[in-house]
């Protein structure tokens, strides 16, 4: 591990924000979770954690609860890695218990990519995760691609791509999977969550699409096949600097009104937990938040985060519940 490379770190010609360094999972089965990136998803284990400190005042914990926890990365990549972590002595909820694609509320899905479809999605059937639908192959503009979101335990969805042409640029070290570079979350209003990320969070559009003209048949998402053609679906997709990943995808199922995730969308519960956005200067980006009426969900911590070092982190909440956090490396 003495190669081991992040981009958590800021030089002078870097932006303000970056997109999220890291995805956080709260798992309820810790050495199968591991071992399933590992096996599956063919990432390395950089370093386990058996008696997490300091966690507690960021996540609002009860003095009882206990948390151990693994990073996963991709060999290679400097970002967009995972971050596993188990609680214990406290209750939980799922946060995406019993969810469909058109439920509002916490983080849908995080978004990797493969060089080889037919055998990852197998590997993940094999190991007892089940699709919204079979992997799709289609076209948008100068795009053919293939992809598939695939649900496991806790509620996980991971949205998986495999890209057929152009070639694929961007991800040199792409072996079975590529680093996480996208997540999804479902809104239940486009305008203020498009507001909230904007004008708000300060973020950039990247990519945009009203969602028309949809055709009845088989999808990604898992909508009936003859009501696909009658769902209105826009995407945003945003990134705190727009030349690099780590983005954030929202979209809204206009027709089918689903439940609210949101409730649980916090630790310590069970699911999907939060994105982790490196930021240069902590204070004065919390101080931007506040004066455009957010409310932190916890205020700025000193923390002690491996492999990072020490950093200043605060959190808070979407309109819709999805925990983000912005991290300031000190050290």
């Amino acid at each position: 591990m003495s190669n081991f490379k992040h981009s958590l770190s800021f030089s002078p010609d870097d932006p303000f924000l970056k997109g999220f360094q890291e995805v956080v999972f709260s798992v309820s089965d810790f050495e199968r979770s591991i071992d399933f990136f590992q096996k599956v998803c063919g990432w390395k284990l950089l370093n386990l954690e058996t008696d997490r400190e300091g966690l507690g005042k960021l996540w609002q914990l009860e003095e009882s609860a206990k948390v151990k926890e693994a990073l996963l990365y991709n060999e290679g990549d400097v970002e967009g890695f995972l971050r596993i972590v188990k609680f214990e002595g406290v209750k939980q909820e799922r946060i995406r218990s019993g969810a469909h694609a058109w439920d509002s509320g916490g983080i849908f899905d995080i978004n990797i990519r493969t060089p080889d479809m037919d055998s990852f999605y197998r590997e993940f059937l094999d190991e007892g995760w089940n699709g919204y639908s079979d992997p799709l192959r289609y076209t948008f503009g100068m795009y053919d691609v293939s992809e598939v979101l695939m649900k496991g335990p806790d509620g996980i969805t991971i949205a998986t791509m495999q890209r057929f042409a152009p070639p694929l640029e961007g991800f040199p070290h792409m072996k079975k999977s590529s680093r996480i570079f996208n997540s999804s979350l479902i809104c239940k209003d486009m305008e203020i969550t498009r507001d909230f990320f904007l004008n708000k969070l300060g973020f950039e559009m990247f990519f945009q699409t009203p969602g028309l003209d949809r055709k009845a048949g088989h999808n990604v998402l898992g909508i009936p096949q003859n009501l696909n053609k009658d769902v209105t679906v826009p995407v945003d997709i945003v990134r705190p600097d727009i030349n690099n990943y780590g983005s954030i995808e929202y979209l809204e199922l206009k027709e089918l009104k689903g439940k609210d995730c949101s409730v649980h969308a916090k630790p310590p519960h069970l699911g999907i937990l939060m994105l982790r956005f490196p930021v240069k200067d902590a204070e004065s980006y919390a101080s931007r938040l506040k004066d455009h009426g957010i409310e932190l969900e916890s205020g700025i911590q000193l923390l002690d985060l491996p492999p990072y070092g020490k950093v200043k982190i605060f959190a808070v909440r979407t309109p819709d519940g999805a925990w983000l956090e912005f991290m300031e490396p000190l050290t």
